[in-house]
């Protein structure tokens, strides 16, 4: 079975605060739409999927226009999910391609997962989707301890000064 190839995918993705995302822009460019129509779609997928799932993956952002005497224009950066999810509503060649590989990559990682054997590779990626995890997981312990130890003296005396002050 042959799996997209993820260099044709290169076109939608870029990389923002460590996150893969694409935009609304992009999208419309690479599918030959105009971006109103994107956001039109964008739009009506917010009217109806759930509210979560729309915070996580539709972050609407605006950009300068300068065409437009300065006006704010509007765009939407859309994670891995959140393209999909409005992708797969398209009806053109280049989204039925999406669609397709995305089913045989589906398809290829739950037979491999059938079989329980994965590949080194795959081991790796995991290894490493878990240790990036655990690692940004003590980053943030460790910021919020330095800012603990910062607080700590000031927050021992207020709490002192009230304890001197309830006690009789």
């Amino acid at each position: 079975m042959q799996l997209a190839n993820p260099e044709n995918f290169k076109q939608f993705v870029q990389i923002k605060d460590h996150q893969t995302v694409t935009t609304s822009e992009i999208v419309a460019k690479v599918f030959g739409k105009r971006h109103a129509n994107v956001l039109r779609d964008i739009k009506s997928l917010l009217d109806n999927c759930d509210e979560e799932f729309a915070k996580l993956n539709f972050e609407v952002c605006f950009k300068i226009n300068e065409l437009q005497n300065g006006k704010p224009t509007p765009y939407y950066n859309l994670t891995k999910n959140g393209f999909l999810l409005l992708v797969m509503g398209y009806k053109s060649k280049k989204a039925m391609g999406i669609k397709i590989s995305y089913i045989k990559a589906f398809d290829y990682m739950a037979d491999q997962m059938a079989k329980g054997n994965a590949s080194l590779l795959e081991q790796y990626y995991q290894a490493l989707g878990e240790h990036n995890a655990e690692k940004q997981f003590a980053s943030l312990c460790g910021k919020a301890l330095n800012e603990w130890k910062g607080k700590k003296p000031l927050l021992e005396a207020t709490l002192k000064i009230f304890e001197d002050k309830m006690q009789i």
